[in-house]
């Protein structure tokens, strides 16, 4: 009986040393667990920051100013005085047409209103005679009142030669085509010795100044209005500054070097369309931008106070196209949070509705984050800028 106690003490020792080593192998296992667990990131907290409600529109490049040549006066060409494709000057000559006729009609006026004006002089030189002499009673009342009028009249002959010298003053100076404008002129439509005719339908040549182009956009007159009743409900505030200023990209994503201005909204909406026409004028002094082109324009717009953003890199998508971020608590538990997103802005997304200021978020590492892990944070988390 003896025997068989002392056997079952041992059987149960050893139980019991049995149980106590799979013990501390089982909290072993679990605490390599959890540390295993227990990933390493970065993390911010979400402030409140005054951000403009950008927007980009699609658009196309106008040449600032343009113009047809067209001759004033018929002839037949005698000169092109331009090169193609070359800048020319406001004022500049272009085309030559035979001016003989017409230097010849500049001379007859000229010489007719030399005449005119000896004639005056003739006129008041009797009429001073004829003064005296009816003071004198020597000529009749009668007679002096008609050299009055002969010397009206060729002051007024004198008048009107001098406007038709001007005229084919004028006339002669149009035989020299000139540039209406500076800028570069393209190819010639006509040769020497073609005959024009004044203010021909047909163009001679364009001229095109690229100094400055416009860009042209249509905004749809639904946001145009949502932006306008917002900023008189106080959501947003217009910026006027801010709002005027440009970018412009190209096709390819590249951004143009210089800002533009917003100089004209049209205060009218297109039946068609139901966009309002936005137009933004560009510097260009390199002429990278030439008419035609089709470009992407970015646009400020009015500023929405105290919205709450979170850096772009901290906003994960799911394979329904739900965004969310991972919210860190006191005890640096994970929990993802869905958000619904307003757009980009410089600081990162604007968020609408999930997250606030002052929550912490992961940054870094959130394709390895679940709900309800543990994690620690690289240093302190920092304000999100």
């Amino acid at each position: 009986m003896t025997k068989q106690l002392q056997k079952l003490a041992c059987i149960l020792f050893f139980g019991l040393c049995f149980l106590a080593v799979n013990g501390c192998d089982a909290q072993h296992t679990e605490n390599l667990a959890k540390k295993a667990t227990v990933y390493s990131i970065k993390a911010k907290v979400v402030q409140t920051y005054d951000v403009a409600q950008s927007f980009s529109l699609n658009g196309r490049v106008y040449a600032y100013a343009r113009a047809d040549v067209r001759p004033q006066v018929s002839g037949v060409v005698k000169e092109r005085l331009f090169v193609e494709g070359s800048l020319v000057k406001k004022g500049e000559p272009l085309y030559q047409i035979d001016d003989a006729l017409y230097k010849a009609e500049y001379d007859y006026a000229k010489a007719a209103l030399s005449k005119a004006v000896d004639q005056r002089k003739q006129a008041e030189r009797n009429l001073r005679r004829y003064e005296k002499l009816v003071a004198q009673h020597a000529v009749s009342r009668q007679d002096y009142e008609d050299r009055l009028l002969d010397y009206a009249l060729s002051v007024d002959d004198e008048k009107l030669a001098k406007a038709e010298l001007d005229e084919a003053a004028a006339t002669l100076e149009y035989t020299k085509v000139r540039a209406p404008i500076s800028g570069r002129i393209g190819k010639s439509n006509i040769t020497a010795g073609a005959l024009v005719t004044e203010n021909q339908s047909d163009v001679l040549a364009s001229i095109i100044d690229l100094s400055k182009v416009y860009v042209d956009v249509q905004q749809s007159s639904a946001q145009w209005r949502t932006f306008k009743q917002q900023i008189q409900n106080g959501y947003l505030v217009s910026n006027q500054k801010q709002s005027e200023e440009v970018s412009l990209f190209f096709d390819d994503g590249s951004r143009y070097p210089t800002n533009g201005k917003l100089s004209l909204t049209e205060v009218q909406v297109d039946e068609v369309s139901g966009n309002v026409t936005l137009r933004a004028v560009f510097d260009n002094p390199e002429q990278i931008l030439l008419p035609g082109m089709a470009v992407r324009a970015y646009f400020a717009g009015p500023i929405k106070k105290d919205a709450v953003v979170v850096p772009a890199a901290s906003v994960t998508q799911d394979s329904a196209g739900r965004s969310y971020v991972f919210v860190i608590d006191e005890k640096n538990k994970v929990k993802r949070q869905e958000i619904f997103t307003q757009g980009l802005c410089d600081y990162g997304w604007i968020i609408l509705s999930g997250v606030k200021a002052g929550d912490k978020i992961a940054v870094n590492g959130t394709q390895k984050l679940k709900t309800g892990m543990i994690v620690s944070i690289e240093g302190d988390a920092q304000d999100v800028k």
